[in-house]
């Protein structure tokens, strides 16, 4: 059999749904969604084994840094640059933002670049050709795919399309594997996504995440430690009488349930950093 591999990447606005698309093309959890902005801190491979096609997905962090940053398009192609394919996520819901950086980027990657509208399914066609009237660079796309990402919407089109456009080659990381980082670190993510959907402040990106222990017998055991800066910080997290970190390990502990497949007991700690 012919193999096909390569990396894709997806690059795009915060909120547009990049991580929304990728638990949609897995059929599960593999990068952690908020309404935040800043959701995706790191560069995430993940790997989809598609017949004779390896997929390997790279969720880049979202744009948000201010329009005049210097390093803005530096910043993107840096991340994108190793992949054979770019895909440009857009919301059709929201206000087209960073037209003017996208419309850089496009033109400086060289190799093969798809547009993806997300959310087709909230509008009517005439909304859509209206929105895309805006995007004055959209014939430097080789292709548009109109999709839901949540609603799993034209997704084994768009797999179709990606496997076709990847060069054949043998596959790049083993065939079961499904992402770049561990196990005890997408554990870590996982309550950082809890910290996101509960806590409004700035303190997501505040707090380091890290999975202590992680053991399984029957069930999984997992102590967590939610490393702060203040003790300001430190109360926010844990919250009156606990009610936020309860809250917090409480949709941690369903979601890696989720993933692991399995019942999980979990552990979270809140520690001062040391000076």
């Amino acid at each position: 059999m012919i193999k096909k591999s390569g990396f894709v990447a997806i690059s795009g606005p915060t909120n547009s749904g990049k991580s929304t698309l990728l638990n949609s093309i897995f059929e599960k959890k593999v990068s952690i969604v908020s309404h935040k902005v800043q959701t995706t801190l790191k560069s995430l491979d993940a790997v989809k084994n598609y017949g004779d096609t390896q997929i390997v997905f790279i969720d880049t962090p979202g744009y948000y840094q201010k329009k005049n940053d210097a390093n803005f398009i530096k910043d993107v192609l840096s991340s994108i640059e190793r992949s054979d394919l770019l895909l440009i996520i857009l919301d059709i819901t929201s206000r087209f933002e960073y037209l003017e950086q996208i419309e850089k980027i496009v033109k400086n990657y060289k190799k093969k670049k798809f547009l993806i509208i997300n959310k087709i399914d909230l509008v009517n066609n005439e909304y859509v050709l209206e929105k895309l009237s805006t995007i004055s660079f959209i014939k430097n796309f080789d292709e548009v795919f109109y999709l839901s990402a949540l609603k799993n919407k034209n997704i084994k089109k768009l797999l179709n399309h990606v496997s076709k456009s990847l060069p054949t080659q043998e596959w790049i990381y083993k065939k079961n594997n499904s992402t770049n980082i561990s196990k005890e670190n997408f554990l870590a993510e996982i309550t950082r996504e809890g910290i996101l959907k509960y806590l409004n402040q700035e303190i997501p990106y505040q707090v380091s995440i890290e999975t202590e222990k992680l053991v399984k017998s029957q069930n999984y055991t997992i102590h967590q430690k939610i490393t702060v800066s203040t003790i300001s910080h430190k109360k926010i997290i844990l919250g009156k009488n606990g009610s936020a970190i309860k809250s917090i390990g409480v949709y941690a502990r369903i979601e890696m349930e989720k993933v692991l497949k399995a019942k999980c007991n979990l552990f979270l700690k809140v520690v001062l950093k040391k000076r």
